[in-house]
């Protein structure tokens, strides 16, 4: 009986299921995380981190090297649909991070006051909870504070951009599993980010036998002589609480009913508790610039400096300037390459014109040569292979009676 062929079936849930790119156009923006300059090693675990806060549309392998300038990756950005660069840099004084957009910018300067490791964030907490599965989908983004002023409705609409939108009717509620914040203080001038993993754990259940099914470990047991004294209240107290670091267990604004299935133990239709963990990494941030072009161009803003209207018309025009200062001198540089060429085709010609005349004139002359010993051989004189003919003449010392000087002597035969 002949085999029948194996029908794949479908095994995984479509992450990007209910996300698009934001506007509802075009593809689903991705990204690549790179640190650069001089000092970029001391930012080296952070570009990791953040690599993971922008999976599963970004270059999480990406090897950058010193040879490599920024134009490479804006020359591989377009066949691969890679919408932003996110540079980290660092100095002897803070560090940097720019938010760019490929490939004719703009780009955001952000500098680093203060910043917190995705480890370090997991070391201070009691129960780190960060589950691979987590990264399989893009994080939920959330603006806090955001003024009205220009740069300020940019860093909007440039963090808003980083992330696929949602639609509400088609998203899947288990593909929810991190949210990105950013807050931004008026006061201080300073923009907070937060990376957090998303959970939701049913209410109105025991503690005990939620955690029961939520840890992978066999609670101990030992001590207990039924197993109805593992669920009553205050017997294992011993136990590590679940509460998060934030709220506790009957916080009743983070009680939700789920309209769909979330997870093994949040079902639809079901009252759940939302619950919000930093996962990593923190960084308190502060824009300092933004430039119209891709890292360069025209300064839109910048905090520290303020020019007045005729400053900004004079950087204008030098910068006008000095465009048409560099057009001239790729023009006239393409002038010189094309006169170049030109003049090193017409020696290449020149060359295989004199080639070909000495090539004709060396057969000429082989050609003459051979008419010439043929005629000579015709004749009985000596041939090509140095032999004597009939008529060949005798040399003048094998003739009898003819004398032949010696040494300064006649000697006579």
């Amino acid at each position: 009986m002949a085999k029948t062929r194996r029908k794949k079936r479908r095994t995984h849930l479509d992450q990007n299921a209910g996300r698009e790119a934001p506007g509802g156009k075009g593809d689903i923006p991705k990204s690549f995380v790179m640190k650069r300059g001089k000092m970029s090693e001391l930012v080296k675990e952070l570009t990791e981190d953040v690599r993971h806060v922008m999976e599963p549309h970004t270059a999480k392998n990406l090897k950058e090297s010193k040879a490599n300038k920024l134009k490479d990756f804006v020359q591989v950005a377009g066949p691969l649909g890679v919408s932003h660069f996110i540079i980290l840099s660092a100095t002897e004084n803070s560090k940097y991070v720019k938010i760019a957009k490929t490939p004719r910018g703009p780009t955001l300067t952000f500098k680093v006051n203060k910043y917190t490791l995705a480890r370090e964030v997991a070391a201070a907490q009691r129960n780190p909870r960060a589950p691979p599965n987590a990264f399989l989908s893009p994080p939920l983004v959330v603006l806090n504070n955001f003024g009205d002023a220009p740069h300020q409705k940019l860093a909007t609409i440039t963090f808003q951009n980083l992330f696929p939108a949602i639609n509400v009717r088609k998203v899947k509620l288990s593909t929810c599993q991190r949210a990105v914040l950013v807050d931004y203080d008026k006061e201080s001038n300073k923009f907070q980010f937060r990376h957090y993993s998303i959970n939701a754990l049913p209410t109105g259940t025991n503690r005990h036998l939620k955690k029961l099914l939520t840890k992978n470990k066999v609670p101990d047991l030992g001590r207990l002589t039924d197993i109805g004294e593992f669920f009553e209240s205050g017997a294992n107290s011993g136990h590590v609480s679940e509460f998060s670091d934030s709220e506790g267990e009957d916080a009743v604004n983070a009680r939700v009913e789920l309209a769909q299935d979330y997870n093994r133990l949040s079902k639809a239709n079901t009252t759940s508790r939302v619950k919000l963990q930093e996962i990593g990494p923190r960084m308190e941030m502060e824009l300092v610039k933004v430039e119209e072009g891709m890292c360069e161009g025209r300064v839109l803003y910048h905090a520290y400096v303020d020019k007045t209207e005729d400053e900004v018309k004079e950087l204008e025009t030098r910068a006008v300037d000095k465009e048409a200062l560099r057009k001239r001198r790729r023009e006239e540089q393409e002038r010189n390459v094309a006169k170049k060429a030109k003049e090193k085709a017409e020696k290449e010609k020149i060359e295989e014109d004199m080639a070909a005349l000495g090539a004709r004139k060396r057969k000429r002359d082989k050609k003459k040569e051979k008419e010439k010993d043929a005629k000579i051989a015709r004749k009985g004189g000596k041939g090509l292979d140095g032999g004597k003919g009939k008529g060949a003449k005798k040399s003048p010392s094998a003739r009898p009676g003819k004398s032949k000087r010696i040494k300064g002597r006649t000697r006579s035969r």
